[in-house]
């Protein structure tokens, strides 16, 4: 028996790394027709991800909105004797 013939790779996929992330986010879209309470507290769970981001951006946002001199600067000035 011949071995399949399988689609050929993309670039990405030759290296042999695979985002976890979106992983993650393909596997609960294959399963999003699917009704059980595993699958919904996933899909709660990737609701309240998501807005755990948006929170983040929006924080950002507010942040660039008062000004440069909002944020504290993680610079020290040290002083270098010759």
């Amino acid at each position: 028996m011949a071995p399949k013939k399988t689609a050929k790779k993309s670039g990405k996929e030759d290296e042999g790394f695979i985002c976890p992330m979106c992983l993650v986010v393909r596997c609960l879209r294959d399963m999003v027709d699917r009704k059980s309470p595993f699958f919904e507290h996933m899909s709660n769970a990737r609701v309240e991800f998501l807005e755990g981001i948006k929170s983040l951006i929006d924080e950002r946002i507010e942040a660039i909105k008062k000004g440069p001199g909002t944020r504290k600067s993680r610079l020290t000035k040290i002083k270098v004797e010759d």
